[in-house]
């Protein structure tokens, strides 16, 4: 929604007194109420029910718990090559990154398929060779890849993998933590694939964690808990409206519209400048630079200019606009990533000043 939207900034004016935070698995209150309410209201039919907590990583932790609840006999969940699913101990096993995200941590035991086609034969093989289906705990994908480099799933493995997963009543989990709530222009990007998951973790765009499945997958009682689950009542309330205004405001149709946009403009740049591969869905939008360093140095020059990207894989930037973008400011940010194009590719281009620093701010330096 940007920065100052309307809508969100009404909602913040009804909240001035303490508390706004509560034990949420305590104790129900509206907040909690509404936000699962519109939230069950935009899930694929069947998923009736959620579980709040406080980010995309708990998100995955608990689809995790919740299925190994039914997978009884389980020794193993199943990944992806280049997957990120967060920081906690399990999510982070099943993510398969960046060797400094894992260092000296434990992991539960996982097995990793290709991200392409061939994942349904190596699916299948395992099953054949190393272990039974009852003993798969989970399979866990990104429609999009989101730190692998936005990496969109193909169609085919996707459909294959969910029949197999279905056929040998496997938990299917698809995290849509970065993808979900309309940023590839339909509610869920799982949803492009026309096939169901048994369960969905979300986040990021909703303000809060939501572990999202039918209501009968669910363990019993206690089993999953969370003492600030979902967080405060205004980051459930801001959730709620996020979703209304998305609905009311049709956001939908003008993510499709700016996305298709945006990738026309940029593939327009990959004939004059070193940038090519654009891919993505709705305002999930990736492309790619020759060298880690050149996709750096487009980003700083970005932001000396006044337009934040992201990196994200080895050498990938990501484009995702606010829902509510316009034509004109598309236009505007493509005019300052043909500006930035035109400065980096000169023989010995340097950046000059602090913002240097920005794209290492946090690294370990040894």
């Amino acid at each position: 929604m940007g920065y100052n939207h309307h809508d969100l900034n009404e909602v913040l004016k009804k909240y001035k007194k303490h508390p706004i935070k509560y034990a949420g698995q305590d104790f129900t209150i509206e907040e909690h109420y509404s936000l699962l309410k519109e939230l069950t209201s935009i899930t694929p039919r069947g998923l009736n029910a959620a579980f709040l907590i406080n980010s995309g990583a708990e998100a995955v932790e608990n689809a995790i718990k919740i299925s190994l609840r039914k997978q009884k006999q389980a020794k193993y969940c199943i990944s992806f090559e280049g997957s990120f699913h967060g920081r906690t101990i399990g999510a982070l096993s099943l993510t398969n990154s960046k060797v400094i995200h894992k260092k000296n941590f434990l992991s539960i035991p996982v097995k990793r398929l290709p991200f392409n086609e061939q994942a349904i034969s190596s699916f299948q093989r395992i099953m054949k060779q190393e272990c039974t289906a009852e003993e798969i705990g989970c399979i866990i994908i990104e429609p999009i890849q989101g730190e692998g480099g936005y990496n969109i799933a193909p169609i085919k493995m996707i459909k294959e993998i969910r029949k197999l997963t279905e056929e040998k009543q496997i938990p299917f989990i698809v995290d849509e933590v970065q993808s979900g709530i309309g940023r590839t222009g339909k509610w869920w990007a799982i949803e492009h694939y026309k096939v169901k998951p048994d369960i969905i973790s979300a986040a990021k765009a909703l303000q809060v964690g939501a572990t999202i499945a039918n209501r009968n997958f669910f363990p019993e009682k206690g089993s999953i808990s969370s003492t600030w689950g979902g967080g405060s009542a205004i980051d459930l309330a801001i959730g709620t409206q996020i979703i209304k205004t998305i609905k009311n405001r049709k956001l939908l149709n003008n993510i499709n519209k700016q996305g298709s946009y945006i990738k026309k403009r940029i593939t327009e740049l990959e004939k004059k400048y070193p940038i090519f591969n654009t891919r993505g869905l709705g305002l999930m939008i990736a492309c790619e630079l020759p060298t880690k360093k050149m996709r750096d140095d487009l980003i700083i020059e970005c932001i000396k200019n006044g337009l934040v990207l992201l990196g994200c894989g080895e050498r990938s930037i990501r484009i995702i606009p606010p829902f509510i973008i316009k034509k004109e400011e598309v236009d505007e940010a493509t005019s300052i990533i043909e500006q930035s194009l035109q400065k980096i590719k000169k023989p010995r281009f340097k950046h000059i000043g602090q913002i240097c620093n920005y794209l290492t701010c946090g690294e370990v330096v040894s």
